[in-house]
């Protein structure tokens, strides 16, 4: 589908790219309340090692970059399972960073089975299009406004982990996509580096989230999604948002 993008036609892109977890297929944990943890081992999420992760991960870049405009920015998210790879797949496509911010996750599940750390936030890697791009939307004095008056920090980005309300799930009560991600955090991305009216690009759509902020801040979006069930639920759930008067 990027590949059918004009050249230089998109201000902003937010990516949520597949993590490449490795999980084991059907392995559950426990909470302690005795719960069921259904782990992220779908389809969408399966590659063949590293090189054919690597592969799928140029070939998207390389179309996000040649669509972006000079003038925009990327943003793409990852966990430790992947954003070391992602980033320097973007530096070598001669992407420039301007910042890696946390988001630290309010909420977090805790490590189940006590061997290691509890990962408690994930990695947003910021950037634009090469190292001569000049005139990218940072809204500075708006996130100093949000920050108490003081200068917003790449660690300042602490939000809670999609749930209760916002969490969508089916009648079984299962959760309809297991990544979903918060509605503020996506907030942030687009106050931090659009204006109204700007082309907002989510190349890995999921449930809507940006669709529905983009549409809430007065941007324009574009979406792509290959799950088809993702896709319906996406736009019911855009076509179902109002924004209060």
């Amino acid at each position: 589908m990027l590949k059918g993008f004009p050249d230089n036609s998109v201000d902003l892109i937010f990516a949520d790219p597949p993590y490449y977890l490795q999980l084991p297929k059907g392995k559950r944990l426990k909470r302690p309340d005795g719960s069921e943890i259904i782990p992220v081992d779908d389809a969408w999420d399966q590659f063949d090692g590293y090189e054919d992760y690597d592969r799928f991960t140029t070939d998207w870049l390389k179309e996000c970059q040649r669509i972006l405009k000079p003038t925009g920015t990327i943003w793409v998210i990852g966990m430790y399972h992947n954003i070391f790879r992602v980033g320097k797949i973007m530096q070598d496509l001669g992407i420039w960073f301007l910042n890696d911010v946390i988001w630290v996750k309010i909420g977090a599940l805790p490590n189940l089975n006590c061997r290691r750390l509890t990962n408690n936030h994930e990695t947003l890697i910021w950037g634009v299009k090469d190292k001569k791009s000049k005139g990218y939307t940072f809204n500075y004095q708006l996130l100093k406004k949000m920050n108490g008056d003081k200068q917003m920090k790449d660690t300042d980005w602490s939000f809670g982990i999609c749930r209760g309300s916002e969490r969508l799930r089916g009648k079984d009560g299962i959760k309809s996509h297991p990544t979903q991600k918060p509605l503020k955090l996506i907030q942030q991305v687009l106050l931090t580096s659009s204006k109204k009216g700007d082309i907002v690009l989510d190349p890995f759509m999921g449930s809507g989230t940006t669709a529905v902020v983009a549409k809430a801040l007065g941007r324009k979006w574009v979406g792509i999604e290959r799950e088809k069930k993702y896709v319906d639920l996406a736009i019911k759930r855009v076509e179902n948002f109002t924004i209060a008067k």
